[in-house]
């Protein structure tokens, strides 16, 4: 039997059959092959457009039952991510393609043509099963180059992620260290409290990880608000607004949230005489896909057109888009004399 992370292993290696984009890339694909063997061909003029009429609904029949026998397999953790994998892959084409070949045999073959017609026309059966074979050889093969590349990517991906966070570190404990350095001497006790804050915050923010939890970031988010109240006081006024269906078991990169919140702060709210409402909102989208929302209003000194210089903003983005696919990332604009920033994660799987 087995174990999770084989299952695991293998339904990442293959892509997904069902989606919509990929079946339409894979019925396309059949389609072009579909025109190219009815081109080779002799000529029939009057008999062309019968054949690849009857080759593109075999083709299509074929794509498809194969794509769903290979998703449900692959849905099922039965689809191994090693050669297994790939026999299977293999076989399962071959099956649909020899059933599909003899339903269609038996379909357009003349009543009564009795078993010499099956065994006169047994090579479109085996010309077919060896096209499907070729053609399954081809996508195992992308396959494979998909994982080396993917590798590669992880690897890469790695270092820049590593090198991007090692950036944001040092800015994180600069800033809270001095909020600590000014609370010493007017205010000592809360300076210690802001010390023990500082301590959960390094090792729950500043480990070395690739992933920790929805609920950790926000602890991360609401352990540094905690210390810069101690500094801002009544200028700093909170709205959360986050929704209880969120997943807080996900596991995304850390440094997501807290430096949207810290950008806030110090590019917004620190910024402003009177102080203002940081607004912090959180949403499950279909089920799929989480949204959150931080925003601030302008500084005193700043004009709507050009919010400030803000590098967390760029590192941030290339971290999502090293880690996740397109759909996912981060959007900012100015609206009614706010900044908002809109962070789109993947939900729970």
């Amino acid at each position: 039997m087995k174990n999770h992370s084989e299952a695991s292993r293998g339904s990442h290696y293959w892509p997904d059959l069902c989606s919509n984009q990929n079946l339409l890339v894979l019925l396309l694909l059949a389609f072009s092959l579909a025109l190219v063997f009815t081109l080779l061909q002799p000529p029939e003029p009057m008999g062309f457009w019968l054949n690849l009429g009857q080759s593109l609904l075999f083709t299509a029949w074929v794509t498809m039952l194969s794509a769903g026998a290979l998703c449900l397999l692959n849905r099922h953790a039965l689809l191994s991510a090693g050669w297994q994998g790939h026999v299977t892959v293999v076989l399962v084409v071959q099956l649909m393609v020899f059933a599909s070949s003899v339903v269609a045999h038996a379909a357009l073959a003349a009543p009564g043509s009795g078993f010499g017609v099956w065994i006169a026309d047994g090579w479109t059966v085996g010309r077919n099963q060896l096209v499907a074979l070729i053609a399954t050889l081809v996508f195992l093969r992308y396959i494979e180059y998909r994982r080396q590349w993917a590798r590669q990517l992880a690897a890469e991906s790695t270092a820049r992620l590593d090198a991007l966070q090692a950036r944001i570190r040092p800015h994180f404990l600069f800033n809270t260290l001095n909020t600590i350095a000014s609370l010493i001497h007017r205010r000592p006790d809360e300076a210690e409290r802001a010390t023990l804050d500082l301590a959960d915050l390094l090792r729950s923010g500043l480990k070395q990880a690739d992933r920790h939890s929805l609920g950790d970031e926000l602890e991360l988010v609401r352990g540094y608000l905690r210390i810069e109240a101690l500094r801002l006081g009544e200028r700093l006024k909170l709205d959360w607004d986050l929704a209880e269906d969120l997943p807080l078991d996900v596991q995304l990169p850390p440094l997501l949230l807290q430096p949207l919140v810290e950008n806030a702060i110090v590019h917004g709210i620190a910024r402003r005489e009177a102080g203002g409402v940081l607004r912090i909102s959180g949403q499950l989208i279909r089920g799929k896909r989480m949204r959150f929302t931080v925003a601030n209003p302008l500084a005193d000194d700043e004009a709507p057109e050009n919010p400030g210089t803000r590098t967390a903003l760029d590192n941030i983005r290339q971290r999502l888009a090293l880690a996740f696919e397109e759909g996912f990332g981060l959007k900012t604009r100015v609206l009614d004399g706010e900044f908002q920033a809109e962070l789109t994660l993947p939900g729970p799987d």
